[in-house]
């Protein structure tokens, strides 16, 4: 999966659960998303590893590079060492990260873990699988035969962010709610001409 697929599956997953009442404040959201790229630092060129790429337009297009270079350095001794959907797409990991924030009363590490996990939920639904009982067993299962970047991995990701607007409209600011709609009017006059 590609990561705005992966992000849109942990978001709806994460509105889910705070339509439950337990959901996550800024800084979990913010953990939430870095949590479901996370995996793919073993990628070798993930989304995860272009830090700059993703927060180009907020940092000076200098410190954008830099941080691309060091990102796809370190991604891609992960991979020269580990593979790509080797260790770092054992779940375990993601419920490890989760434990130690439960225990250290940390919960953005919680909700790194939960970004983390539903990463891997996701790369469960492509050809290649995951090792989803790994360290202990590292046969790769897959529950679909979708492709990464194909017609249904985006539709699987349009339905995600349905779900997200749908459901997280509510747990908007009504200041947030207000620009929105503010900005989709001017988006819709605009068009409309």
């Amino acid at each position: 999966m590609t990561g705005p697929t992966h992000v849109a599956i942990a978001a709806a997953a994460t509105i889910g659960l705070a339509s439950t009442g337990n959901g996550p404040d800024a800084a979990g959201w913010v953990a939430v998303v870095v949590g479901s790229l996370l995996p793919d630092i073993d990628a070798g060129g993930g989304t995860i590893a272009r830090p700059g790429s993703m927060f180009g337009r907020l940092l000076p297009r200098w410190l954008a590079k830099g941080l691309d270079a060091i990102g796809l350095t370190i991604s891609r001794i992960i991979r020269a060492i580990f593979g790509h959907r080797n260790a770092f797409h054992w779940p375990v990991w993601g419920l490890v990260l989760a434990m130690v924030g439960q225990s250290l009363g940390h919960t953005w590490l919680i909700w790194l873990g939960w970004g983390y996990v539903w990463h891997i939920m996701g790369d469960l639904l492509t050809v290649s699988g995951v090792p989803l009982f790994g360290p202990f067993v590292t046969k790769d299962i897959k529950f679909s035969p979708i492709r990464t970047g194909t017609a249904p991995e985006y539709l699987i990701q349009l339905a995600c962010w349905g779900v997200v607007f749908w459901w997280g409209w509510g747990y908007l600011p009504p200041q947030a709610q207000y620009w929105l709609l503010k900005f989709g009017y001017s988006a819709k006059a605009l068009i409309m001409g």
